[in-house]
Formats: C-alpha cells, structure tokens, sequence
C-alpha cells in the first residue's frame, strides 16, 4: 500500500513539474494580439512573423553585448522555435480550411530565408564557449525553421496549384456561357418575336 502511495505521490509530482515548466512562448500583449484576429488568419500569420523576428531582433542585442549571455541566448532560441511551431500549426489549420495564403506564404517564406541567414551567422560567429550556452537550441531552432519553410513551399505550390485549376474551369464555363448565349441569340434581321400573318 505504502509502495502505491509513494507511486502517485511520484507521478503528481513529476506532471506538476512538466506543466510548470512548459512556458508560452508569446507574452500577455501578443497572446491578446492573437486573440483579437483571431478571425483575420492572415494577420494571424504577419503577428507571429513578426514574433519570430522580435526573438532574433533581442538575439542580436545580446550578441552586441560586451559579454553575451548564451543562456538568454538559448532561452530566446527556444522561445523563437516554439513561434515558428505556433506558426506552422496556424498555417496548416487555415490551409485545411482552404483559405487563400499565398500572400502571407510568400511573405512567410521572405521572412524564415532572413531568419536562416541569421542562425547560420550565429552558428559560424559564436566562439566554442558561448555556443555552450545555446548549442542544443540552436540545432532545435534550424531543424524547426528547415521544416517550416519545407512546408511552406509545399503549401504555397499546392495553393498556387489549385488556384490555377479554379481559373481555367472560370475560365472554361465563361466560354461555355458565351457558345449557349450565342446559340439562343436571334438570327441577323429579326425581332426574336413570331410574325403575324398579313390580313386579307
């Protein structure tokens, strides 16, 4: 009896541990933010890019730091991860829903090659001692880019894909209007209404 108290004693505590150490990523206002379009999916899409760049935004003001921390560093890598997932999951929910992203796609895509560039210079600038503050979330942080960018070329070429078979069938049944308008249409010279015969 002792041993299966001691067992769910144990398991409470280690769930207490794992939800207190789950952390949000977006602070109160960009929770608010998100929750205020929460309509409007392509402004959904623009605020947690925007997220994603004010994470590598405090990075660089780290690294500009006489003594950087690779601990805030790393906490930030894990925070912007955590963004582009938010980001991904949104992006795949709406697309589900057949909404029209190929403007935010582009931008999405615009934005994660900037980001890219950036991680790539931290990994190849950051002396050995300061990549051990950071080193595990930085290669959580590429892999979770690599993906999201992968996926969003794939979503914008099936959406570009799609949009293009919509126009030709609009294209197709506008022609199919116009041959059965010109078909019914009444011959050169003639009212369309029957003729009355002369009276004699």
């Amino acid at each position: 009896m002792k041993m299966l108290v001691a067992a769910v004693v144990l398991i409470l505590t280690v769930a207490a541990q794992a939800q207190f150490s789950r952390h949000d990523p977006l602070n109160a206002h960009e929770i608010e933010l998100m929750r205020e379009y929460a309509q409007e999916p392509q402004k959904r899409i623009e605020l947690l890019l925007g997220f994603s760049r004010e994470r590598m935004m405090a990075i660089d003001r780290l690294l500009a730091e006489p003594k950087p921390d690779g601990t805030k560093i790393g906490d930030l890598l894990t925070e912007f991860a955590a963004v582009i997932d938010e980001l991904d999951d949104n992006l795949a929910m709406y697309n589900s829903h057949s909404e029209d992203l190929r403007r935010p796609l582009r931008h999405v895509l615009k934005g994660e090659a900037e980001f890219q560039q950036k991680l790539k210079t931290l990994r190849e600038s950051a002396s050995p001692l300061q990549k051990r503050g950071f080193a595990a979330a930085l290669d959580d942080a590429s892999d979770a880019l690599d993906g999201s960018a992968e996926s969003a070329r794939t979503m914008l070429a099936d959406q570009l894909a799609k949009k293009g078979e919509e126009k030709e069938m609009e294209k197709h049944d506008k022609s199919a209007r116009e041959r059965e308008s010109e078909e019914h249409a009444p011959l050169p010279g003639s009212s369309g209404a029957p003729q009355t015969p002369p009276e004699h």
